[in-house]
């Protein structure tokens, strides 16, 4: 392990360099297998890269937000840089790398906004310009991922919007909106255009509420991609 960066205050990036590099698409996860208290066989549980596979596909960035109870996230939280951990993959159809053309809508709530890292950091590499407007759902600024990068990228590329719902702090001035995301939220961040595609990750419940907010906005439901996160 290279770096661990951390990201809120309860997550952090790991960032990994690979052994063997077999290259991955943005949007795709890792799976993490490792010893845990308590239990008598190891444990193994995804976490999906934020890094994009260009210019070096061997160095991998792992998103990981501690789950309260959990089995594996509070260990990996507190890995520091030079420990080995064991990963295979990668794997996952939640992927976007911007052939397909725009526009394109991307909704990350938690630790749901580090495929659609992966996506717009790709599309910054690659040199895309197709418009993307990524909406960022988070209990306080700070718990929300990515966010000084996040700002510095839609300052350089102006085919990035990125709109942060934050749900808890009624106070924050950075906020576009103070609550969760509704299908206002979705009909102004979008300014009447129809995403050519959606992709949306999160909590279930996140999830399938924006869906169907956008299929009531007349977004064809084929066209809406999801990943959940329980």
């Amino acid at each position: 392990m290279i770096a661990v960066i951390d990201e809120a205050p309860d997550a952090v990036t790991l960032r990994l360099r690979l052994s063997e590099a077999t290259g991955f698409l943005p949007g795709q996860y890792y799976n993490v297998r490792l010893e845990a208290p308590g239990r008598p066989r190891p444990v193994q549980r995804a976490y999906s890269v934020g890094s994009s596979p260009v210019p070096d596909p061997s160095l991998i960035d792992l998103g990981i937000r501690e789950v309260p109870g959990g089995l594996l996230s509070p260990l990996l939280v507190n890995l520091r840089a030079g420990e080995r951990l064991p990963v295979r993959g990668p794997y996952g159809r939640f992927t976007w790398d911007g052939r397909d053309g725009g526009p394109v809508l991307l909704v990350g709530a938690g630790s749901g906004m580090v495929p659609l890292m992966s996506m717009v950091r790709h599309a910054a590499q690659r040199g895309r310009s197709d418009p993307v407007v990524l909406v960022c759902s988070a209990i306080t600024y700070s718990h929300a991922f990515y966010r000084d990068e996040l700002a510095a990228l839609a300052a350089r590329h102006p085919w990035l919007r990125v709109v942060h719902c934050i749900t808890r702090d009624p106070a924050e001035p950075r906020a576009h909106y103070h609550r969760r995301v509704d299908t206002t939220v979705l009909a102004e961040s979008l300014e009447g255009d129809h995403p050519r595609a959606a992709y949306l990750c999160g909590p279930p419940a996140m999830v399938e509420s924006v869906a169907a907010a956008l299929v009531g906005l007349g977004v064809a439901p084929e066209a809406i991609e999801k990943e959940k996160y329980d």
